[in-house]
């Protein structure tokens, strides 16, 4: 049988770090935050260019790519969000074997063996 051994504290502190790197929802840190700079810098480019072609071009490169960064922003969060719940059932698992263990630490089990004398687990 295979054993687990999962540092609940050390799986948070790197779930941080990831999600950190993600950004937050307003789009003002990580990924999402350079994100929103490049939305920026795409209008600032637009409006300097002031050309229709130029102006179509870079919308439809900022559609085309803001759609795979919103992916992959998605795909990362869901995979941050699933492996800190994963974590949380382990450690709510490992509370309640203890729970358990404990609940049953009190209790004596008599068993014969043989006809012999009663021996206590």
């Amino acid at each position: 049988m295979s054993s687990w051994n999962i540092q609940p504290a050390e799986v948070g502190s790197v779930l941080s770090t990831v999600f950190s790197y993600i950004g937050d929802e307003e789009g003002t840190t990580g990924l999402t935050g350079d994100m929103t700079a490049l939305g920026e810098r795409l209008l600032d480019a637009d409006t300097h260019a002031a050309s229709g072609p130029i102006g179509v071009a870079l919308a439809e490169f900022a559609q085309h790519y803001f759609g795979v960064l919103n992916g992959a922003v998605g795909l990362a969060a869901g995979a941050v969000d699933g492996a800190g719940q994963a974590t949380l059932h382990y450690v709510e698992g490992d509370l309640e074997m203890a729970a358990e263990a404990q609940a049953g630490a009190g209790t004596v089990e008599e068993t014969q063996t043989g006809g012999g004398p009663a021996f206590y687990h």
